[in-house]
């Protein structure tokens, strides 16, 4: 790790971790684990699979904190999974289940990577990606932390982090991707941030997460594969319910234009009272442009190998 790399590592995030309100969503102890396995396995489990990529439903577990705090335990959440696919007869449901099971798996192996793997903690899986020629811009880094980029997807993800200490999975993978392939950050860096504000901050997930999604992992995203923010935001927040929620100032926006508010005209600004560059930013890169620029440089680094 170079000398430029390990003092930006150090670099100090002016907006410290605001203290989260007492009706937070997110509540810890055993009684409230167990509560919320409950509720999962009577309510969601069973749609597992086809509500977890849409940030607006109430499809995911939130087990993530009480995992990692031990107030329930992995194999605990993995009994109760099992006995709801043994009552399950419908082949369907059987998959919405196992969906879920897999991401305890997930969880697990990436505690087995990192055991056997002690210099992820500074280092990427695929050694050869660590030649990368990232982008170490203070200011770039800081929109993105702030939730400033100027794509409401994005935007909205880092708010509900810096607010609740808490992102929905799917959001982190976007914001993720973007941070690594749209701006070339250094994953490590967005590895760091994500510590620092998560409430379920978890070692070997979020560093396999991080990785993943920056293609230097190990079962990573291929490095040519790689998220258009925009097709995300239709695909998983279709009526910008999320966006809103998170990004106030564009809640005024109907849906053609809530995941893209910079093509609205002057006129379509000036009745939705959004001025683009004022109220909200203009995209801080273009998209098309900074994709064909990521795989470019990782092609320079593989084509060495």
């Amino acid at each position: 790790m170079n000398l430029f790399l390990k003092a930006f590592l150090e670099f100090k995030i002016k907006n410290e971790r605001p203290e989260l309100s007492q009706s937070g969503f997110l509540k810890g102890g055993r009684k409230e684990g167990l509560k919320l396995l409950k509720n999962f396995y009577e309510n969601k489990i069973h749609r597992y699979k086809s509500d977890r990529d849409f940030p607006s439903l109430n499809g995911t577990s939130f087990l993530s904190a009480h995992l990692h705090f031990g107030t329930i335990g992995i194999r605990e959440a993995f009994r109760t999974a099992k006995v709801k696919l043994d009552k399950i007869k419908s082949e369907n449901d059987s998959k919405e289940v196992e969906t879920w099971i897999n991401e305890l798996l997930w969880r697990e192996f990436y505690y087995h990577i990192t055991f056997h793997n002690p210099q992820l903690t500074y280092q990427s899986f695929k050694k050869e990606y660590d030649d990368l020629k990232w982008n170490y811009d203070e200011t770039e880094f800081c929109k993105w932390c702030e939730g400033k980029t100027g794509y409401p997807i994005v935007d909205a993800g880092m708010r509900q982090l810096n607010t609740e200490g808490w992102m929905h999975n799917r959001i982190r993978m976007i914001v993720a991707m973007f941070l690594t392939k749209d701006l070339f950050i250094d994953w490590r860096l967005g590895e760091k941030y994500f510590a620092e504000k998560l409430i379920d901050m978890d070692f070997s997930s979020n560093n396999g997460g991080w990785q993943w999604s920056a293609s230097t992992g190990v079962d990573a995203q291929p490095y040519f594969r790689i998220f258009n923010p925009y097709l995300q935001s239709k695909k998983f927040d279709p009526n910008g319910e999320y966006i809103k929620k998170y990004v106030p100032e564009l809640s005024s926006l109907p849906v053609e234009f809530v995941h893209e508010p910079q093509i609205m005209n002057s006129a379509e600004q000036e009745k939705y009272k959004v001025t683009i560059g004022k109220d909200y930013p203009y995209p801080m890169t273009d998209h098309k442009a900074a994709k064909d620029i990521a795989i470019r440089n990782f092609k320079e680094v593989t084509n060495k190998i």
